[in-house]
């Protein structure tokens, strides 16, 4: 059988949602499905310089545009040596570091912006006449596309075959698009859009579709697929807003609301946790299956005896829902108390250069890193503990990469993840959820009371022991039956 798993986006700082997908590709390979993982947005740079980072395989990679240009996942090796030399006038270089390079051409007023792929290969090509943006042009193994615009707003993008024919066009308003024109049809709108996609896989009854990300997608797709494939969405995050939902009125996550409000046409919904199952089964209207699978795997339990106790981690995306300015102030004010206290950050996003002044300012450089991203495997066994300020986590995979490896995890005490990971006193520690000052404080305090009590050596063999449910061959056994439609994994409710 095949398996589809919609997504919508992916880049460098890899969400959740990817990594799940990458934990369930590997959990895949040994199983009876072939798995393709669709990508629905339109994606600026060679979406295989992304999916390679996580190692999925390119025939699995199903991104739209590419499709149904007919070209396959390749890589980024268009020479800029050929480009310039296309050029139609002589040129001079203003600009050149290792990822950029800027030309003027000589006799009119027009210049061409190129970001690289190392150092010699060309990524995008932006091209300005009278210092107005008119053109960018995006590349792989030949020119993939090209995007035009009017007065500084997209106005159109064409897609290319391999053999330099033009596929199809698309036009936009605002941002959005509103016509493509492909073999000699005309789809109006994102619905027309993904509607025909679908319809070009071929999909058959048995074949089944995981919504990983619903919002502006599922109410596309199912009402075009009801009926004729199986049909999963999965959870990845809080499903709904706890503070603002009464007994008789929920507010939901409104990535899930369409999901939730049509759940009797899935065949599952998948979540992470037994505790967000409960909760959510209380409150869907309908009777609905809901699975829980782990979001991830672990291949092995590591017990490691040479760590630096006073060393902590924590690792996510640099956002802001993460929380980790709370983090690096509750560290600062515990090493006060505990002067051996250091803090490793791993991770990019769009908040490292606040962090980086955070630190700076609380003058704590020598004993706070910002480590970048990296592979972590082996790297946690080598710290006395995870530590994390996230108040809103559908099952937190740094968490269990962590526990992996025999790390005790101190959290926030909310759902999910930390609730399913954390058994508080023994395995970790939760501390109360509220305002910015209020962690810190919490925080602060739970980090003088893990090393007060000595969980730092006391909760790693309990840790070891709650991770067995996270085997790779654990959970890959759930996934298997869920596919096949067998077993406790399609219990309803």
């Amino acid at each position: 059988m095949r398996v589809f798993n919609v997504n919508k986006g992916i880049g460098y700082a890899s969400s959740g949602v990817e990594y799940a997908q990458k934990y369930r590709k590997e959990l895949f390979e040994a199983g009876p499905v072939d798995d393709y993982y669709i990508f629905l947005n339109y994606i600026s740079t060679n979406v295989s310089i992304y999916t390679d980072l996580m190692n999925f395989e390119r025939k699995q990679v199903l991104w739209i545009y590419n499709v149904l240009s007919g070209r396959p996942a390749q890589d980024s090796d268009y020479p800029i040596e050929k480009f310039l030399n296309a050029l139609a006038a002589p040129y001079k270089v203003t600009f050149e570091d290792d990822k950029r390079l800027t030309v003027q051409l000589e006799h009119e007023d027009v210049r061409y912006e190129l970001t690289k792929i190392n150092t010699d290969k060309l990524n995008i090509v932006r091209q300005f006449e009278k210092n107005k943006l008119v053109q960018i042009l995006h590349f792989d193994h030949s020119l993939n596309n090209f995007e035009e615009y009017q007065a500084g707003k997209l106005a159109r993008r064409v897609f290319f075959k391999l053999n330099g024919e033009k596929a199809f066009e698309q036009f936009y308003e605002n941002g959005e698009i509103t016509v493509t024109l492909i073999d000699n049809q005309i789809l109006y709108g994102l619905t027309g859009f993904f509607t025909y996609f679908m319809q070009k896989l071929g999909l058959k009854a048995d074949d089944a579709v995981i919504i990983d990300r619903s919002l502006d997608a599922a109410e596309i797709l199912l009402p075009d697929l009801v009926g004729k494939v199986r049909l999963f969405s999965v959870v990845h995050a809080e499903h709904y807003n706890e503070n603002l939902s009464t007994g008789t009125h929920i507010l939901w996550n409104n990535n899930y609301e369409y999901v939730f409000d049509n759940a009797n046409y899935f065949e599952a919904i998948i979540v992470s946790t037994e505790r967000q199952k409960e909760v959510l089964k209380a409150q869907l209207a309908k009777p609905t299956k809901i699975v829980v699978i782990p979001v991830g795997y672990i291949e092995k339990i590591v017990e490691s005896t040479n760590y630096q106790p006073f060393s902590l981690i924590t690792a996510s995306r640099l956002a802001s829902e993460k929380h980790i300015d709370i983090i690096i102030k509750a560290v600062v004010a515990a090493k006060s108390k505990i002067p051996e206290l250091k803090l490793d950050i791993y991770g990019e996003g769009g908040e490292r250069g606040k962090l980086e002044q955070l630190i700076n300012e609380l003058k704590a450089t020598d004993y706070i890193k910002l480590k970048g991203h990296h592979k972590l495997t082996s790297v946690y066994k080598q710290y006395g503990a995870y530590v994390s300020a996230s108040t809103s986590e559908g099952f937190g995979l740094s968490l269990l990469e962590a526990t992996a490896e025999s790390l005790p995890i101190i959290g926030a005490d909310v759902d999910y993840g930390n609730r399913e990971f954390i058994v508080d006193g023994k395995s970790g520690l939760l501390y109360p959820r509220g305002d910015f000052s209020q962690m810190v404080n919490s925080l602060e305090q739970a980090l003088l009371t893990f090393y007060a009590t000595n969980m730092v050596e006391t909760a790693r063999p309990i840790v070891r022991r709650q991770a067995r449910k996270y085997l790779k061959e654990n959970v890959a056994k759930v996934w298997e039956e869920l596919m096949l439609g067998k077993g406790v994994a399609t219990d309803e409710g």
